[in-house]
């Protein structure tokens, strides 16, 4: 019997089925997966963007706060209350969100969280890197919470800022103005140099740099093109420190005039001018305010003019003089003169009155040629050496009685008598000048002496060069400034006249016969000078800085001329205006012993009423 086979066919159907259930159930877990990343992403960068906008706004409130900090610190000063800050809100309109403000503790009565600290001598921060300065340290934070978004993404902001006074002479070299340096023989400058324009140097010999260089606009090896001995590039420029040094490009210093914050010469210049009416006595308030006490007349503690016959033969009985202290009820009061003339009797009757005419011991007027500006000197001379007899003199007509209101009881301004404004009120002529000169100021007064005149200025003989304090070596030329006191002179030029210069020289004098004796100045200078420039085809040149002190004398490679100090050139001279010349036209180039004085890095040895420069800087910036 045959038993048939049977062929039984597979269930293909059931079979796709099977697959196509469970590529669908894994096409749909990999587009749940899909899904919910699309989604979780989503709501990530909705998040992140929230975030991002509660910082933008948070960043907001800190920058309004802290530029409106900045805008009062530039023109005025910062308030002394961060109540004045820290409820500033920032402009929200047109904001497509709203936010809530608050300080890091979530106040939200507060913008922000401010803090303010007093000032104190510091390092500065940022771009001033190595500079000091009278610094106050402020911080702002602000968080900003965004409102009716159904989730709490704020974020807070924090910037730090440094608000500096910059005392001008910690500076060995700060020009307002392009800076020329060519010096014929080699040249060592030990302090930091600025220049608020570009740096022009193509020196014959070695010019070194001990600190650091910087320049707002740029720095050439080559001279002024305006300089008629313009050559070609030197490599005789040494910079001791490389590294970031010399700086190209940074931003400028500016000092703040009154309620300006232009930095042009003609506008800085007017610190050493009698100040505007709006400042100017009798109102008082605003001449001793944070925008008059720039004005030096203001801050001076004595005021020198005279009348307009200001001549050597007037033998200052046309001279003024004023004390000025603010915390007293006059504010300014005439000083009497101690110096008796004459005495006249005059006869109503049978009455006899006895009147004696006095000036003044220690300020005199003189007479001299100029021979750099063919003028004939009309000054105001002030004996450094009787100013001290007379602070010492306790007679009603001494100056001791002024100088104790200076310096101890309730009108104390923490200092004895340390500062002179002089105006000359001679007439500028073609052929007379107005000037004022210092002469016996071998030892100056124990507080040190600021001297300040819009016009030129001349010292003659040794200057500060006290050597323990109490007495002056007029012999040592040396840059050791140990002993000396913290002094300043402030002009429109500045011309050292050595021991041996003669008021009899006149217009014919030889050079040859004009021979100087080793001479010694210490103290900062802020002044005028006569920049390169072609005038109808002419050029002129400015004598560069190693012609910033000007000399009239047959210097030599024999005699010294020791200078320690700092050298500011701020402006364009206005009243000694004839430009530089070759050596043995007028002068002879001496031995040129020059230096920064490292006192004025110590803001206790820094020269009464020393100029300031406003400085800002921003660092820590952080966002959580």
């Amino acid at each position: 019997m045959q038993t048939p086979l049977h062929h039984h066919r597979p269930a293909r159907a059931g079979f796709a089925l099977l697959i196509t259930l469970t590529f669908t159930a894994v096409m749909l877990t990999v587009f749940a997966s899909m899904f919910y990343w699309v989604s979780s992403n989503a709501k990530v960068t909705t998040r992140n963007n929230l975030f991002n906008e509660s910082e933008y706004a948070a960043e907001s409130a800190e920058e309004n706060i802290l530029t409106t900090m900045m805008r009062d610190f530039t023109y005025s000063s910062l308030s002394s209350s961060v109540g004045t800050y820290n409820t500033l809100m920032p402009p929200t309109n047109g904001w497509p969100l709203n936010f809530q403000f608050s300080d890091t503790n979530g106040n939200t009565a507060y913008t922000a969280t401010v803090t303010i600290s007093p000032y104190s001598w510091a390092v500065l921060t940022g771009q001033y890197s190595g500079l000091t300065g009278y610094a106050q340290f402020c911080q702002v934070a602000s968080t900003a919470t965004p409102l009716n978004q159904g989730v709490n993404l704020s974020a807070t902001v924090y910037q730090s800022a440094q608000f500096a006074l910059v005392p001008v002479f910690q500076f060995a070299v700060f020009y307002n103005m392009d800076l020329e340096i060519s010096p014929g023989g080699p040249m060592n400058i030990n302090g930091k140099v600025w220049s608020n324009g570009n740096i022009w140097s193509s020196p014959s010999a070695t010019l070194t740099y001990y600190d650091t260089v910087d320049a707002s606009e740029s720095i050439y090896y080559v001279r002024n093109p305006n300089d008629p001995q313009a050559n070609g590039s030197s490599n005789n420029v040494v910079y001791n420190i490389t590294l970031n040094n010399p700086l190209q490009n940074v931003d400028s210093l500016t000092m703040p005039i009154g309620i300006s914050t232009n930095n042009d010469p003609t506008n800085v210049m007017s610190i050493l001018y009698p100040p505007p009416s709006t400042y100017a006595p009798p109102n008082y308030s605003a001449a001793y305010g944070s925008n008059g006490i720039v004005y030096l007349e203001n801050a001076a503690d004595l005021i020198i003019s005279n009348n307009a016959n200001g001549l050597a033969t007037a033998k200052g009985t046309n001279i003024t003089v004023y004390y000025q202290n603010p915390n007293t009820s006059q504010d300014i009061q005439l000083v009497p003169g101690d110096l008796p003339l004459a005495t006249n009797v005059t006869q109503l009757g049978p009455f006899k009155t006895t009147n004696t005419v006095y000036a003044y011991s220690f300020v005199t007027n003189s007479s001299f040629w100029d021979y750099r500006e063919s003028d004939t000197v009309q000054s105001v001379d002030i004996n450094v050496g009787k100013l001290n007899a007379w602070l010492t003199n306790a007679t009603a007509r001494g100056g001791q009685q002024y100088n104790t209101l200076s310096s101890s009881g309730s009108t104390s301004e923490g200092h004895g008598i340390n500062s002179i404004y002089v105006y000359n009120n001679v007439p500028l002529t073609t052929s007379q000048l107005p000037a004022v000169r210092m002469v016996n100021g071998a030892q100056l007064p124990n507080s040190g002496l600021t001297v300040v005149t819009p016009q030129p200025m001349y010292v003659l003989g040794y200057y500060n060069v006290q050597t323990n304090g109490t007495a002056a070596n007029a012999s040592a030329n040396t840059t050791n400034t140990a002993y000396t006191v913290p002094a300043s002179l402030m002009a429109d030029a500045v011309t050292i006249l050595s021991s041996n210069w003669s008021d009899s020289y006149n217009s014919s004098t030889p050079i040859g016969s004009r021979n100087p004796t080793a001479d010694t100045v210490n103290a900062a200078m802020l002044v005028g000078i006569l920049p390169s420039v072609t005038v109808n085809g002419t050029k002129e040149f400015s004598g560069g800085l190693e012609n910033y002190l000007r000399l009239l004398e047959n210097w030599s490679s024999a005699t010294t001329l020791t200078y320690n100090g700092s050298e500011v050139a701020m402006f364009t001279s206005q009243y000694a205006t004839n430009f530089w010349q070759s050596p043995g036209v007028y002068y002879n180039v001496p031995t040129r012993n020059w230096g920064f004085d490292n006192n004025f890095k110590n803001y206790s040895k820094l020269p009464p009423l020393t100029p300031q420069f406003k400085a800002i800087s921003r660092f820590n910036w952080k966002a959580w």
